[in-house]
């Protein structure tokens, strides 16, 4: 799972960073398509600070990757799995593109911060683990 998130989303940034440059793309009612950079985690918190967002980042991806595997049901294994392989994958924009630490995002709702499939992989990620938790406590 984890390098199916990081697969998937690494292509999905790379088409975006080349089909977005001229500009938005509306796709449908107000969803559209549009290149941004965010040095930050989620909703920019963080940004101008790429390094310590970095090692915030693989932090959490190792302790969750370490909880993963750890984990007693398949429901929590997943949703841990989806979280280390968005964070992972931004990770990796950090470091490996030419963004000055930056992440690419580039799915653009209003009144809503711009994401990127890690982004989703990460929320979903964490709302299935919250939900593992709810079921293991029962």
């Amino acid at each position: 799972m984890v390098a199916a998130v990081i697969l998937i989303d690494q292509a999905t940034k790379s088409w975006a960073q080349e089909a977005l440059r001229s500009g938005p793309v509306p796709v449908v009612g107000p969803l559209r398509l549009e290149l941004f950079y965010n040095s930050g985690f989620a909703f920019s918190l963080g940004a101008g600070h790429p390094l310590v967002v970095g090692i915030a980042s693989l932090l959490i991806a190792g302790g969750l990757g370490v909880y993963a595997l750890r984990a007693r049901t398949l429901l929590a294994q997943v949703a841990a799995s989806m979280v280390v392989g968005g964070a992972l994958s931004n990770l990796c924009d950090r470091i490996f593109r030419d963004n000055h630490g930056a992440v690419i995002d580039f799915i653009s709702l209003p009144f809503w911060p711009v994401f990127n499939l890690a982004d989703t992989a990460i929320t979903v990620g964490a709302l299935l683990l919250a939900l593992a938790g709810l079921r293991e406590s029962r």
